[in-house]
This record gives C-alpha cells, structure tokens and sequence, in this order.
C-alpha cells in the first residue's frame, strides 16, 4: 500500500493556484467591456495572476525542493495583480463614494477585488503551512 507524503499544505496550495487562475479569468471576463471616463481593464492583471497560478502549480508538482517556492510566486503575482487593480479602481471608487458621478459596475467592481483579496489571503497561509510531509 502507497501512502502519500502530501501534506494539507499541498492541497491548500493547489486551490490557492486555481484561485488565481479564476480570479484572472473572472477579471478578464468582467472587466473587459467596463468602461468609466477610461478603461478600467488592465491585461497585465489577467496574465500575472495567471502565469502566477500556471507557474506555482508546476513548481508545487515537480518536486518537494521546489513546492516551496510555489505560495511566494503566488503572493507575488496576488499581490501584483492588487495592486494594480487598486490603481485602476480608485477613481470609480472615489467618485462613487464622494457622489460625483456612479460607477455603474461597482458590484463587478467588488466582487473582483474580493476574489483578488482571497487569493492574496490564502496564498499568504499557505506560506506557513508544509506541503510534504517528513519521511
């Protein structure tokens, strides 16, 4: 019988990949079209968080050396990716809350900075957690 040396960390690391891969698909997808006063659709968010969730993948299946490597690129790419999505969205923000002129797409707005936000969160835990287990 074959036992597993994959810890919990392994497998919150592997969600924390398919959580940047979604949060880039869903801000490609929400985003594209949104215009307010200019463009609020920035494609280096889209290829960061996923080259961060495609690239932290490979790296956490290759081997134990290199699983370590995977939830630092991800906090990397995550944080990025926040960043420049926080960019973009302080005008339609700001406007919004000051009453200037409504953002019509503020929920979209939300819901991509909450997803943006977990991502960041979980791949910052799985920074403390291991992903093998010791032999």
């Amino acid at each position: 019988m074959k036992t597993s040396k994959k810890a919990p960390g392994f497998y919150v690391t592997l969600f924390s990949c398919v959580l940047a891969i979604v949060s880039a698909v869903c801000y490609g997808v929400i985003f594209r079209e949104i215009e307010y006063k200019e463009p609020v659709f920035d494609l280096r968010i889209c290829i960061i968080m996923a080259a961060a969730g495609v690239v932290a993948a490979v790296l956490l299946f290759v081997n134990e050396r290199t699983a370590g490597f995977a939830p630092a690129l991800l906090c990397l790419g995550s944080g990025i990716s926040l960043m420049l999505f926080i960019k973009i969205a302080i005008w339609p923000v700001s406007d919004t809350i000051y009453g200037i002129e409504p953002f019509p797409a503020f929920t979209q707005l939300v819901a991509c900075a909450v997803l943006l936000v977990v991502t960041l969160v979980v791949s910052e835990v799985v920074l403390y957690m291991k992903k093998y287990r010791s032999a």
